[in-house]
Formats: C-alpha cells, structure tokens, sequence
C-alpha cells in the first residue's frame, strides 16, 4: 500500500511547541501559595513581566562592590543637591536625577530596602516639580519592592497601601483618572495581601476596595451597587 503524504497543516504542527507544554511550565503565579491572598503585583501585572523581573540578575563579589560604592556617591550628591547654601539652593530636579540613578544601582545588587528608599526619595522630588509621572511610577515600583521586602506583613500592608495611594495622587493631579483608579486598587488590595483567601476582609480593607471599586465606576452608573457592603 501507498503511503499517504502528511498534510502541510501537520508539517507545521509538528515543528511547533506543544500547547499542553506551554501551559504546563511554572510560572510565578502558580508557584505562589493558592490558599493565601498575592500581591497587587501579582494581580494587575501579566506573568511574562513578573517572570522578567524575577529573572533579572543580581551582581555579586567585586561587580557589587564597586556598584554599592556608584551608588552611594550618587546619594551622596543628591544629598548635596538638596543642600542651602549661602550663594546657592536646593535642586530638586537633579536631586531626583540622582537619587533615581542610586536606586537604579542598588536593583542590580539586589538591595531591596535601599532601592525602595531612594525611589521614594526620587518620587518625592519629582512631585514637589510637578513631574507628576515620573513620580508616580517611582512610587509604583517602591511598592512592588515594599510587597516582596524582609519586613513582617503588617508593615508590608502599610507600605504597599501608601505607596500606590501616592503614586494615585501623582495621576489624580496629572488628570489621568484611570491610572490613579487603578493605583487605588492596587492600594486596596495591598490590605488584604497574605491573607487567606477564604477569610473574611477586614473593614477598612473592605471599604477601600469598593471605593478603589467606585473610582473605575462612580455608583449611579455602577449595576452592581447593591451588592456594596459599606
């Protein structure tokens, strides 16, 4: 018998990546623990730019060294920056630019509370000179950091809360409504993170999340309103 001449659909098939494979490789959502509640991060971000910052390499021996002592001399000139004297003022603009480039130094070491610092120091500067999102996504990525630091949960809840709230008020005074709804939101579930998926949401946490809820979609436009609980 003759044999049949395989289609070029299943040609092309073949040559391709199985689907159940794909799906089947870990991804840091699935590793994370089902029982427990994840971070903002982990709930508005897609896994590919999870995955991407997780893998980001983390310098050590003399690279960190040498990096740790750049960073520090650009704190140093922030500080310097910020400075009155007799003849001059303070810089908040280039006070900003370094303290951005000091926290840019200590992510390649891998120095999470030294780079939430400066961001949050870069994102204060930047606010005072109305450079509203850049100042916003310093605040952003302070609070990513803040969700994965060494702190214990109760303080890991606060910052993330404030940070995002932060980074809302920055887009709230640029205009952009949407943005600053969604830092709400990310604020609102940073209340509830680490909690256990099936335990009751405490009252503020509860009340923040409907009114991060109310941001995206006022109340007499909202259908579901009569589900509110605050």
């Amino acid at each position: 018998a003759s044999r049949q001449r395989p289609s070029a659909a299943a040609a092309v098939a073949s040559q391709q990546p199985s689907l159940v494979g794909l799906q089947s490789a870990p991804t840091p959502s699935s590793a994370a623990d089902p029982t427990s509640t994840p971070g903002p991060s982990s709930i508005f971000s897609s896994a590919g730019r999870s995955a991407a910052r997780s893998n980001l390499n983390v310098l050590t021996g003399d690279a960190k060294i040498a990096k740790m002592s750049e960073a520090e001399d650009y704190r140093l000139k922030a500080k310097k920056c910020m400075t009155r004297g007799i003849f001059s003022k303070p810089d908040p603009i280039s006070a900003a630019n370094y303290y951005k480039r000091a926290a840019d130094a200590y992510k390649a070491c891998g120095e999470n509370r030294l780079e939430r610092l400066h961001r949050i120091a870069s994102g204060d500067c930047q606010l005072g000179q109305d450079a509203y999102a850049t100042a916003a996504a310093e605040y952003g990525r302070a609070a990513e950091l803040a969700e994965t630091s060494d702190e214990t949960l109760p303080r890991k809840r606060q910052e993330c809360h404030k940070l995002n709230l932060d980074a809302a008020n920055a887009w709230a005074q640029m205009g952009e409504a949407g943005r600053a709804a969604e830092c709400k939101a990310r604020a609102a579930f940073g209340l509830v993170m680490g909690s256990p998926v099936q335990a009751r949401i405490e009252p503020k946490a509860l009340a923040a999340i409907e009114e991060a809820v109310e941001a995206f979609v006022p109340d007499p436009l909202n259908r579901k309103r009569d589900y509110r609980r605050t």
